[in-house]
């Protein structure tokens, strides 16, 4: 049935391309757990094709994103730039003008560019369109996709189409796919695959509260779990015939496949993404194609996918991450944050353990005796003179100011209000103030989503 399948959907004939430039396929698989995937160690059959690419280049298995959800994982993978700078760490900012995109630079290059996309979140309504010849958020301002209407196969489909018509040129292809997002709805006949198919009465996500409060029973979980891997072995399937429309035409793209964040199964009580900054819905599977092959065990994360692209492209970018293609800096100190849902969880990993500020209250993990974050220890001041250096002190008070946020100095925390005209940092970033201060560079632009949208986020568990 799925040969049947795949024979079936699409078939454009893609033009020869340039032998000396090689196309970039860029593909970020929404929600994916890099240990659902077998080349990281699931026993399911669940990802044939990428496991093929894992075992053709080079497998990332210490990849780690800066934010556990959609827009702002997005933003620093295609900008080279953690939350902490490019600041777009809410649904109502936008990408600003000024942040380079390297989109734009592939373009410069010579390269055809296209995206097709598949959420809000990463549409051209936050400004990712920039550097595309072609990018295809499939009528975001109406909502469809919203709806679940454009899946993977939609998706393949549209970007073979375009590509057919790009002549010679080497392509840039960013292919966006969110599938593996709850509510993991894959098609016939993937839904039979490790499990029956859902119905009406099966559970549905709801919102992370709801699942803390209610949390979901071994066997439901288990039916979650069964559910994800189907959708991620649809996926799967229709990059492999992605693959095959450009080895149809000689074409062997370098592939980068990762993800934005993963996703919680009951680890923490609950279930979904964005709250928290543990490993299960920071760790993100990394997977280059095009070079020697190797497990590499360096930390990385989208942040280097950039500077992976422009290296790919033969040029160079202004970029805050590395090329997984050459060498990578031994153990970074890597930020993550989250201020969603009325969280406010600023994260530093150094070395091999992490500290988290919740406010002004910081808890270490040790992630050699803790690997899985399971008992918090207690920290010491120099990690917050190190989370500090991180957070900056883009704030400058003229007067007495005030935030229910946590305001930072040089050497940490330091409460709620501030005094004088030293210069101060603010966590979360686009927390309000109250008092005389300005900020350089200012927060990005605001953005206004429509109540049909919000709606539809709020029924994908996006609003709460």
């Amino acid at each position: 049935m799925v040969t049947l399948l795949l024979a079936c959907t699409g078939g454009a004939a893609l033009p020869p391309g340039d032998a000396a430039r090689p196309d970039v396929v860029l593909v970020s698989i929404d929600s994916l757990r890099p240990d659902h995937l077998g080349s990281y160690g699931n026993p399911r059959d669940v990802s044939p094709f990428l496991d093929e690419l894992a075992a053709a280049g080079r497998r990332f298995d210490n990849a780690w994103a800066m934010s556990p959800w959609t827009l702002p994982s997005h933003v620093t993978m295609l900008s080279g730039q953690g939350p902490l700078v490019h600041n777009v760490i809410e649904d109502d900012r936008q990408i600003p003008a000024g942040l380079p995109m390297v989109t734009e630079g592939i373009r410069a290059a010579g390269y055809a560019t296209a995206g097709f996309v598949s959420t809000v979140y990463v549409s051209a309504k936050y400004g990712f369109d920039r550097g595309f010849d072609h990018y295809e958020d499939f009528g975001i301002g109406e909502g469809t996709n919203l709806k679940r209407q454009v899946n993977a196969e939609r998706v393949v489909d549209e970007a073979l189409a375009w590509a057919e018509g790009t002549g010679g040129k080497p392509i840039f292809l960013f292919v966006h796919l969110y599938d593996v997002h709850y509510p993991y709805l894959p098609p016939e006949p993937y839904n039979y695959r490790y499990d029956k198919p859902g119905t009406k009465k099966s559970t549905r996500y709801r919102n992370y509260a709801f699942y803390k409060a209610n949390p979901l029973k071994p066997k439901q979980l288990d039916h979650q779990r069964a559910q994800y891997d189907e959708c991620i072995r649809y996926v799967d399937d229709q990059l492999r015939r992605l693959s095959e429309a450009f080895a149809a035409a000689g074409r062997r793209p370098t592939w980068v496949v990762t993800a934005d964040h993963g996703e919680e199964f009951g680890e923490r009580g609950s279930w979904g993404h964005a709250h928290t900054l543990h490993p299960e819905v920071m760790r993100v599977p990394m997977i280059v194609t095009g070079v020697a092959p190797a497990v590499v065990s360096d930390r990385v994360g989208p942040i280097d996918v950039a500077a992976t692209l422009a290296d790919v492209a033969g040029g160079s970018f202004p970029s805050g991450g590395v090329s997984l293609l050459g060498n990578i800096p031994a153990a970074r100190d890597w930020p993550m944050e989250t201020s969603r849902f009325d969280t406010a969880k600023f994260g530093l990993v150094h070395g091999e353990a992490r500290v988290e500020f919740d406010g002004d209250h910081a808890v270490l993990y040790d992630w050699i005796t803790d690997p899985a974050e399971r008992a918090p220890r207690p920290t010491d001041p120099a990690w917050a003179t190190r989370a500090a250096a991180l957070l900056g002190t883009p704030w400058t008070a003229t007067g007495p100011v005030t935030t229910p946020a946590t305001l930072w100095d040089g050497q940490g925390p330091v409460g709620h209000q501030v005094d004088g005209t030293a210069p101060f940092g603010v966590y979360p970033p686009d927390a309000a103030l109250l008092g005389p201060a300005t900020r350089t560079p200012p927060l990005p632009p605001p953005l206004a989503l429509d109540a049909a949208t919000r709606e539809q986020l709020e029924a994908l568990g996006y609003q709460q």
